[in-house]
């Protein structure tokens, strides 16, 4: 029961992670040349789910610069779609291993009043 919650811990703390990514990436998302971070839940080889954070190198949107029209400058490369997306899918995450820890919780105390 206890490896279970602790599962469940680390999935909490993964979709955390994944918002702060997400919020990152959208505060960026109007700055010249930022590429975003994607972070990816991985299963944990001890039980549970940690984040791995990659580099998105596709180039962004270019454009001819305001200043010198021979100049042509690369903007962000996030997409605000597939942010709100990601951002859902990690809010979903948090929301079922709150559930999970839920269900934990009601089965350890029905044990102990078996038990008890």
């Amino acid at each position: 029961m206890i490896a279970g919650i602790a599962a469940a811990l680390s999935g909490i703390q993964a979709g955390g992670k994944m918002l702060s990514v997400g919020a990152h990436n959208i505060a960026n998302a109007q700055t010249d040349g930022f590429k975003r971070l994607r972070a990816l839940p991985v299963e944990s080889s001890a039980g549970g789910v940690t984040v791995s954070l990659d580099n998105d190198l596709r180039s962004g949107p270019q454009s001819f610069s305001t200043e010198d029209p021979l100049i042509l400058r690369e903007g962000s490369n996030v997409d605000l779609g597939e942010e709100m997306i990601t951002n859902l899918q990690a809010v979903n995450l948090i929301e079922a291993n709150i559930a999970t820890i839920g269900i934990q919780h009601n089965v350890l105390g029905s044990l102990l009043d078996i038990t008890g």
